[in-house]
């Protein structure tokens, strides 16, 4: 714990659910010819018949025995997001800005036209069994509500509803404390946290600008108090809180999407984005006076907990963002039974694939960042097909204390627009290099008596150091605890479940331009893809990554329709994932290109 908190190509399966199976034996030989009449007008014998022939060879199994079914769908307008395992079966999963025009009711009686959040219940997903995947929704009813093929969609908390604290779900508050900004029509990542007895905690991200956390408290059997939104005044505010996962250790880890690729745009008073925060932080919005410290978001944010269970009160939450694990554009965090090594997601376009490395297991307050340098199959370009091995650059080492004095540096004015330039960056990566990079000849020193700028410039600095900045719209990346403790504990790649997923939710951009390390097809890119890694230990005694080989490719992608531009029995634009416990793999998607958007079903013929 942070010490100071103490291919197989699924565009060939065109039928939901249809598992390969091997081919029919060959037919037989055909019947020998009749026998000559004998001489002299004596009939001749019927020749015997001709021996069988020999069967025919067995024909390919189709994908190696993948299944993809169809498991729930959202209502319009509306992307499943937040999904998560819960310790006893359960799944969360909530359902962002569906449309507002949605007017039917569920078995409850809910109607879905705001941010909702909400579990399936009345199924374990730990001990799921075989499913009977689901059809499409194909009435406009059935469109405006959650289907599920099993369990039953249970509404917990909606947009406005009221608060113990006084407040309303989804407000986003002020440093304050009391002034209303907006209210937020985005959940995003859930977890629970035991609240000590046998309930739950379950903390829920509110995806805006600035963005929020609430906090319910939910029995055993899931009745619901709807506690509070979570304070972040102690880190100057938060900032698009995305997806995440939950620490070993029990914390919930949230991300930061941090849309800014240039750091210079966060000082233009005209954009409305970085003119949030200096609202939240009640600052003038003109830039007349101090504005907000652009290296105060982008990170991987850790809620605190009392060991493993949570504080009692919304109020006594303790928040800490792990600027360690880089400033980017955070989708989620995942940690490794080494306890030491984490794996990031970068979303947005021409990103990296990041790796952080503990110097200490359960404390993240020191260690090294890393970003992975790809190389594609030779003369492979379908994506269904093309892997990649990965190897990893050194980006910076640190401490958080010494880089969270570093931004405290680069506060200021608009004025001022404090920040780290194109040539320290470059100067930075010569120096950690040994090489001269801009022709300028000579090699220039750090400019800085640390590593901030691979802490602070994570995207820039990795691209400058030679690692990989080509992903298109990276997603979330998770293994099942259980499964990967299990295979750590064997001490060998080859336990239940060896793998990691990742989404990449759009494979065409840098993916797919011909140019760079990553050159794939891009026909079917828009529908994305899912990649699997297989878990290693390395030669330092930790968990790692050498490959990244696709596991589902979404497609055929039909440009011409209005809708449903991706088929309908694949994957669209994969976002949030879960692994099961018997290595099933749940894929939410967040696209535009299905009408519905799906939870789907996926087992892996790696398995």
């Amino acid at each position: 714990m942070n010490k100071k908190l103490l291919s197989v190509s699924i565009a060939s399966i065109l039928a939901l659910g249809l598992s390969a199976c091997g081919g029919d034996d060959g037919d037989n030989g055909a019947t020998g010819p009749q026998g000559n009449a004998g001489q002299n007008g004596a009939p001749g014998s019927p020749g015997s018949p001709g021996a069988p022939g020999t069967p025919g060879a067995n024909g390919e199994d189709g994908n190696g025995g993948a299944s993809l079914k169809r498991l729930a769908s959202a209502p319009l307008g509306a992307e499943f997001t937040g999904i998560f395992l819960n310790s006893d079966g359960v799944v969360f999963s909530n359902i962002q800005h569906p449309s507002s025009s949605n007017t039917t009711t569920d078995v409850d009686g809910k109607v879905i036209n705001k941010g909702t959040i909400g579990a399936f219940v009345g199924v374990d997903f730990n001990n799921l069994g075989n499913v009977a995947a689901m059809d499409m929704p194909i009435t406009e009813a059935d469109k405006e509500r959650v289907l599920s093929a099993v369990g039953n969609y249970m509404v917990l908390a909606q947009q406005s509803d009221a608060l113990v604290s006084g407040k309303e779900m989804g407000d986003i508050i002020a440093a304050d404390g009391s002034t209303l900004l907006k209210s937020s029509n985005d959940p995003d990542f859930n977890a629970a946290v035991s609240d000590g007895g046998t309930g739950y905690f379950l903390y829920s991200n509110w995806e805006d600008r600035p963005g929020g956390m609430s906090r319910i408290a939910l029995t055993s059997s899931y009745g619901v108090t709807q506690e509070g939104m979570i304070d972040f005044s102690s880190v100057k505010g938060t900032w698009v809180n995305c997806f995440g996962t939950l620490s070993p250790w029990g914390t919930p880890l949230t991300s930061e999407e941090l849309y800014f690729d240039n750091t210079a745009d966060w000082y233009n008073i005209n954009n409305n984005e970085a003119k949030s925060i200096a609202e939240y932080l009640g600052l003038p919005t003109d830039g007349s006076g101090a504005w907000g410290n652009p290296y105060n978001y982008g990170y991987i944010m850790e809620i605190g907990t009392e060991g493993t269970v949570a504080a009692a009160n919304v109020a006594d939450v303790k928040v800490n963002k792990l600027e360690l694990l880089g400033r980017f554009s955070h989708e989620n965090a995942i940690v490794m039974p080494d306890l030491r090594t984490v794996f990031l997601s970068d979303d947005g376009g021409n990103t990296v694939f990041f790796k952080f490395v503990a110097d200490t297991a359960s404390d993240l307050s020191a260690g090294k960042l890393y970003a992975a340098k790809v190389t594609q199959s030779a003369g492979v370009s379908d994506p269904a097909e093309a892997a990649f091995a990965v190897e990893w650059v050194l980006i910076a080492t640190g401490t958080e204390a010494a880089i969270e004095a570093a931004i405290a540096s680069f506060d200021g004015t608009v004025g001022e627009a404090k920040q780290i330039t194109a040539q320290q960056i470059n100067d930075y990566a010569e120096a950690k290099l040994n090489q001269d990079l801009d022709t300028s000849g000579t090699i220039a020193s750090n400019p800085f008596a640390d590593d901030r700028i691979g802490f602070l410039e994570s995207r820039k600095a990795a691209a400058a150091l030679g690692a990989t900045a080509e992903f298109n719209k990276m997603e979330g990346v998770n293994i099942n605890r259980g499964l990967a403790d299990a295979w750590w504990s064997n001490g060998a790649a080859n336990g239940a479940q060896a793998y990691m997923y990742m989404a990449m939710s759009d494979t065409t951009g840098a993916m797919s331009d011909g140019a760079g390390a990553i050159q794939l097809d891009g026909t079917n890119g828009k529908c994305g893809a899912v990649y699997r890694m297989k878990l290693v230990k390395n030669s330092a005694g930790l968990v790692d990554v050498t490959t990244l080989a696709p596991a589902v490719v979404g497609g055929p992608y039909y440009g011409s329709r209005s809708t449903n531009r991706c088929n309908t029995n694949n994957i669209s634009n994969p976002d949030n994932l879960i692994i099961l416990d018997d290595g099933r793999v749940l894929i939410g998607e967040d696209t535009g290109n299905h009408q519905n958007n799906i939870i789907w079903l996926f087992e892996d013929p790696a398995l």
